[in-house]
C-alpha cells in the first residue's frame, strides 16, 4: 500500500502516525490497537502488560551507562474522538482515517485526523523502535478511554508503575511544559417519560427547527472564546416560541460527544395551527439577532424553521417545558477566569449532548474546573436543578485538578533542556481541559509514591472537529525534544 506520509521526517515517527492511522481507535473501540501495541513489544521481545481495561505498558531497560537514572514514563492514549462532516461517508468501526498533507499541516479527509493522541502513540513507538536512542529505563503507558472521562486510567492498577517522572503526551501545543490542568466530571440528567398520541392533529402542524454549521470545538480549550453551542441555540428557541403558545416536543436531539461543543441540533415541535406561521416567523426573527451576536465566533451558522410532517407521538407540553427549562439553565459555557487579566478559564461547563431513548430525554453536560471548589458549587447548582425541575441527576468520572507543583524539579530540567536544544526557554503553563497526570499523581500518591510530572506536545488545531490538523514541523521538534530530554534527565 502506498503511503501518503512517505519523505516526512522523521521518518519513523510518520510511519508509526500512518500505521496506526489505518487501525479505527474510537473511544470504546480501542482492542484493535491495544492489540498493536502488545504485537509491536512482543515482536522486539521488550516486556509489555495489558490490564483488563485494555491499556498496555511497555518497558525498555536503560542504556548503557543510564542504569542509574531515575526511571521514565512517557504517556499517551490510545482512543480518539470520532467526528466527520456532514455527508462524509466514513464508518469509524473499520474505516482507515484518510490522511491528506495539506501545505505545512497534516489532517484528514472529512473526519477528525486522532492527531489527539496520535502524535504521541507515534513517537513513543518510534523511540522504542530505535536502540540508539540513549535513555534511562522507560515504562511507556498507552491508556484507554482518555476522551470519554479517562476510563483506562480510571480502571488502571498503578502498582503496574515503577517510574519516578511522568512526561505524558498528550497537550496540542509545542511551545510551553503543561504543569497543570483542570479536574473535569460527566453529568447526567434523565427526564423519565413516555410520548403520548399526539391529540387532534387535524388541527395542528409541525415545525422542524435545524441548527448546524457552528464553529464548534474542544469543550476545554474553546469554551473561553465564546462560541454557540446548538443545545443552548435550540434550548432559547424553544423557550421562545413556548413563551407565545404551548409547543409539544415530538423529537429532539444535538452534539455529539460529551467533551465537544455542539456543533449542530434539531427538533420537531407540535403547536395549533392558528399560531403556526407566527411561531415560524418569530424563530425566523430570533435567528438574524443569533446570526448577528455570534457573526464572529460562528459565522456560518445556519439555522432553518421549516413545516414538516405530523408525527404520530410527543411529549406532554408539561415534558415539554421541563426540557426546554434544562436547555436553558443547565450550567453551561465560561463560568470564572483563573486570573485577573482573563486570559484563562477557571470553570466552566458544557452541554455536550441531548438525546432520547426509551426512558426519555438524556441531556449529557461536562463541567471542568481548575478549582475543587468552583466544580463542588457547579454541581450542587446541577443538582439542585434537576431537584427543582423533578428530574434525574447523576455525576460520574470525577477527575481530580493536577494541581501545580513550584518545587518541581522535573520541570526546571525540562525547561533547561529545552532552553540549550532550541535556544529559547519556555514557559511553564495551566491549561482548562483533563488530562490523565493529575489522576495518576492522586492514584499514585494512595500508594506512597510521590510522582513528578510535566506534559509536552506537538501543535494542533482544532482538535475533537472535522477541521483538526497537525503542524508537520511540529511533530518533529516534539520528537526531538523527547530523545534531549531522556539523553540529559536526571
Amino acid at each position: 500500500m502506498e503511503r501518503v506520509l512517505s519523505g516526512l521526517h522523521p521518518e519513523n515517527v510518520f510511519y508509526f502516525f500512518e500505521e496506526i492511522s489505518r487501525i479505527p481507535r474510537c473511544s470504546g473501540n480501542e482492542q484493535a490497537i491495544s492489540d498493536y501495541l502488545v504485537a509491536f513489544a512482543k515482536e522486539r521481545r521488550l516486556k509489555v502488560k495489558r490490564d483488563a481495561a485494555l491499556n498496555v505498558v511497555i518497558d525498555k531497560p536503560a542504556s548503557p551507562g543510564y542504569e542509574d537514572r531515575p526511571k521514565v514514563i512517557l504517556q499517551g492514549h490510545m482512543d480518539m474522538v470520532c467526528v466527520k462532516n456532514l455527508g462524509v461517508e466514513h464508518d469509524f468501526e473499520k474505516d482507515p482515517i484518510e490522511l491528506v498533507i495539506d501545505g505545512e499541516f497534516l489532517r484528514a479527509n472529512g473526519t477528525s485526523l486522532g492527531a489527539d493522541d496520535g502524535n504521541a502513540i507515534a513517537i513513543c513507538l518510534a523511540i522504542l523502535d530505535n536502540d540508539e536512542i540513549v535513555h534511562p529505563a522507560l515504562e511507556v503507558v498507552f491508556t484507554t478511554g482518555e476522551e470519554v472521562g479517562m476510563q483506562g486510567v480510571m480502571a488502571m492498577d498503578v502498582t503496574m508503575l515503577d517510574g519516578d517522572y511522568w512526561i505524558s503526551l498528550d497537550y496540542s501545543q509545542d511551545s510551553d511544559v503543561l504543569v497543570s490542568s483542570a479536574g473535569s466530571s460527566n453529568n447526567y440528567f434523565t427526564v423519565k417519560t413516555a410520548k403520548k398520541a399526539i391529540g387532534h392533529p387535524k388541527s395542528k402542524k409541525a415545525l422542524c427547527i435545524r441548527i448546524d454549521s457552528l464553529t464548534s470545538g474542544h469543550s476545554g480549550i474553546e469554551i473561553i472564546k465564546g462560541r454557540a453551542n446548538a443545545n443552548r441555540i435550540l434550548g432559547e428557541i424553544l423557550s421562545k416560541l413556548e413563551n407565545i403558545a404551548p409547543i409539544e416536543l415530538a423529537e429532539i436531539s444535538g452534539g455529539t460527544k460529551n467533551n465537544v461543543i455542539p456543533a449542530a441540533a434539531q427538533a420537531t415541535i407540535c403547536c395549533e395551527t392558528e399560531v403556526a406561521e407566527q411561531l415560524k416567523q418569530v424563530t425566523e426573527d430570533l435567528v438574524k439577532q443569533l446570526k448577528l451576536e455570534y457573526c464572529e465566533t460562528d459565522p456560518i451558522m445556519n439555522v432553518e424553521c421549516v413545516f414538516c410532517e405530523m408525527p404520530e407521538y410527543a411529549y406532554s407540553k408539561v415534558v415539554t417545558k421541563t426540557v426546554v427549562t434544562l436547555l436553558n439553565l443547565v450550567p453551561n459555557g465560561l463560568q470564572n477566569y483563573l486570573d485577573v487579566s482573563r486570559t484563562f478559564t477557571k470553570s466552566s461547563a458544557n452541554l455536550g449532548v441531548v438525546y432520547e431513548t426509551e426512558q426519555g430525554v438524556e441531556m449529557q453536560s461536562m463541567t471542568r474546573s481548575n478549582s475543587e471548589y468552583e466544580h463542588d458549587q457547579i454541581l450542587r447548582r446541577m443538582e439542585q436543578l434537576a431537584e427543582l425541575c423533578g428530574v434525574e441527576y447523576r455525576c460520574e468520572g470525577r477527575i481530580p485538578v493536577w494541581e501545580y507543583d513550584p518545587n518541581s524539579s522535573l520541570a526546571r530540567q525540562v525547561q533547561d533542556i529545552w532552553e540549550r536544544l532550541r535556544g529559547t526557554r519556555p514557559e511553564t503553563n495551566i491549561i482548562h481541559a483533563g488530562v490523565e497526570t493529575g489522576l495518576i499523581i492522586g492514584k499514585m500518591r494512595e500508594q506512597g509514591r510521590m510522582l513528578q510530572a510535566i506534559n509536552v506536545g506537538v501543535r494542533n488545531y482544532d482538535v475533537h472537529t472535522p477541521r483538526e490538523r497537525m503542524e508537520i514541523t511540529s511533530l518533529g521538534r516534539t520528537y526531538e525534544l523527547i530523545i534531549g530530554i531522556l539523553k540529559e534527565i536526571q
